[in-house]
């Protein structure tokens, strides 16, 4: 059956972040993306201040109902949210998110909760991430939070990698994808915990890596998940893939996604 995700997150011009990253990692894993864009800009605010333009709560709302009309959202297979400018565009959103698990139960929701990073700490408006945690994170099947962000939502410090666990039974999550999880070694960890199974892979932490790994990471774990249907497989395959990306960046202000433009023509 053919894979089919909504995805609703920012967009940008240059330097890939949220749509602009995951929706390629997915369409590059044989996906079919339906991209709905929260916030269209220039770049990421770390390139420096952007250009661009929000999209209006009724609007993006709007959006979603006529690619229901239309039939498009049948038979989807998953949705996938990231960052958001407003608290009312959430809002709209988990409307829309328990009205099509409603209709289909199966519906696999990924909630990347963007948030805050630990260098630059919570960079939306605090109704924004207390609306992704009261709104959004109760729908999700899982969440893929970096350490700030999982600190943040769920009120707990990490001291090891069991905190893990106990921070997803506190929010209430079946599934959780902690990225970012920094080790005493100096090394960083991926974990997955919950339903979709138990995996931590360790990897190399580097400096000066261009933004929009995470969400990148997302839409990776999201496309493998939907063909492998084993969490900890998918984790491994997305974090494989995003480690040969992350070497053909090196040295560069933005994420190369020339990988992903070849494996989508292969």
């Amino acid at each position: 059956m053919a894979r089919k995700v909504l995805s609703i997150s920012s967009q940008v011009a240059f330097g890939p972040v949220g749509n602009s990253a995951c929706v390629p990692a997915m369409e590059a894993l044989g996906v079919t993306v339906y991209p709905l864009p929260t916030v269209v800009l220039s770049h990421h605010p770390g390139h420096g201040r952007p250009a661009g333009l929000r999209i209006p709560a009724p609007d993006l709302s709007a959006m979603i109902g006529s690619l229901e009309a239309l039939g498009v959202l049948r038979d989807l297979s998953a949705v996938l949210t990231g960052y958001f400018v407003a608290n009312d565009q959430i809002f709209g959103v988990a409307r829309a998110i328990r009205r099509l698990k409603d209709i289909d139960p199966a519906l696999i929701y990924l909630c990347d909760p963007v948030i805050g990073s630990e260098v630059a700490g919570l960079y939306v408006p605090l109704p924004v991430a207390e609306a992704i945690k009261s709104f959004l994170l109760p729908l999700a099947d899982i969440a893929t939070p970096n350490r700030f962000e999982l600190e943040w939502l769920s009120g707990m410090k990490f001291e090891g990698a069991g905190a893990i666990e106990q921070a997803r039974q506190a929010l209430g999550l079946k599934s959780l994808l902690a990225k970012s999880i920094e080790t005493t070694n100096g090394r960083l960890q991926t974990i997955l915990s919950g339903e979709l199974g138990t995996q931590i892979v360790e990897s190399m932490h580097r400096k000066n890596v261009p933004h929009g790994t995470g969400d990148l990471l997302a839409g990776l774990f999201l496309g493998h998940l939907l063909e492998e249907k084993s969490g900890p497989l998918a984790l491994r395959k997305s974090l494989a893939l995003l480690e040969r990306i992350i070497e053909c960046s090196a040295g560069s202000a933005a994420l190369d996604l020339t990988l992903l433009r070849r494996r989508e023509n292969q």
